[in-house]
């Protein structure tokens, strides 16, 4: 489990160096928060220039994919501290698990934007 509160800590944060803390896993999940609306506003931004990001249903997608990730993301820190391990020190384990928490967000924002592409393409034969 996690280490009692004296201890090293990191600079600006106070989080543990020598042990699993959990108000790593909160910091992640709190910033969803703040993160998550903040991109499906610049997704909007670029959407008059680029036909594939003019779908409204593909913003929806890409956010849906990035909150999957966050979650994960913020599952993962939670297991990582509650296995009693500093953030900037992970084991093989938990670097395994970023490896696939990552091939899989990559994965299906490649989907999403695949199906876009199908979308799109599909909308300007049905317009000519």
């Amino acid at each position: 489990m996690g280490i009692t509160d004296s201890g090293p800590i990191m600079p600006v944060t106070g989080w543990s160096t020598t042990g699993g803390d959990l108000r790593i896993a909160h910091f992640v999940g709190i910033h969803a928060l703040q993160a998550l609306p903040l991109l499906a506003m610049l997704l909007s931004l670029p959407a008059g220039r680029a036909i594939l990001l003019r779908a409204e249903t593909v913003h929806i997608r890409l956010v849906v994919v990035a909150s999957a990730g966050y979650a994960g993301l913020t599952g993962l820190t939670w297991w990582q501290a509650l296995r009693g391990q500093p953030l900037l020190r992970p084991d093989g384990l938990t670097m395994v698990v970023v490896g696939l928490l990552v091939a899989l967000v990559v994965a299906g924002a490649a989907a999403v934007v695949a199906a876009g592409r199908r979308d799109a393409r599909r909308l300007q034969r049905m317009a000519t």
